[in-house]
């Protein structure tokens, strides 16, 4: 009687453990790797931002990536939407390391496929002090590669282009970014140039 009884509570255990098993849920895939790669040339764009002025007036500001060239190196960092949790931690984070960027001569530019409105309110909400660009029309995220067409947002990848216009370094990821990753590798692209 005992051993049945032991043989039970074996065989429950293993039951319970099976079924928890079973119903863990399965990592995600990783993401489609991005259409740009390191060593090519990043493809120039042309996007706008809103802020505001003290006087409560709006101004629009273009950035076009090739004027950066010969001047600046540039982090390009997509992300899926403005105040999501993962996206605000992420930008706010780039926010606190504009300082160890400049020092590297590079430029932040933030981007997403929300409107000019949603960003500068994002942007004014984070007080981040580079341009966050509407992809609205959602043209640079698909030809870098990065556009989900399923959720309709950018996938959250960082590129980082040298003075040059060459990619140098990308990170993709499903969770928020850490900066400090784009940071070392600009302050890297620096000290071996």
């Amino acid at each position: 009687m005992r051993i049945l009884h032991l043989a039970s509570l074996v065989f429950g255990f293993t039951a319970v453990a099976t079924l928890a098993a079973a119903q863990q849920p399965t990592p995600a895939p990783a993401p489609p790797a991005p259409a740009v790669h390191v060593g090519q040339a990043a493809p120039d764009f042309e996007l706008a931002y809103v802020t505001a002025t003290p006087e409560h007036k709006f101004e629009t500001h273009k950035v076009k990536l090739s004027e950066f060239k010969d001047k600046k190196n540039v982090v390009i960092a997509f992300f899926p939407a403005a105040f999501s949790p993962g996206c605000t931690s992420e930008m706010a984070k780039y926010a606190q390391q504009t300082g160890r960027f400049n020092k590297t001569n590079t430029d932040i530019l933030g981007m997403s496929v929300d409107s000019m409105w949603a960003n500068m309110a994002f942007r004014e909400k984070l007080e981040v002090p580079f341009p966050i660009l509407s992809d609205a029309k959602k043209d640079v995220a698909k030809t870098y590669g990065v556009y989900d067409e399923a959720q309709g947002t950018a996938r959250r990848t960082t590129f980082i282009v040298d003075k040059s216009g060459i990619v140098q370094h990308i990170d993709m990821a499903r969770e928020a970014l850490d900066p400090n990753t784009a940071a070392e590798a600009c302050e890297l692209m620096v000290s071996v140039k």
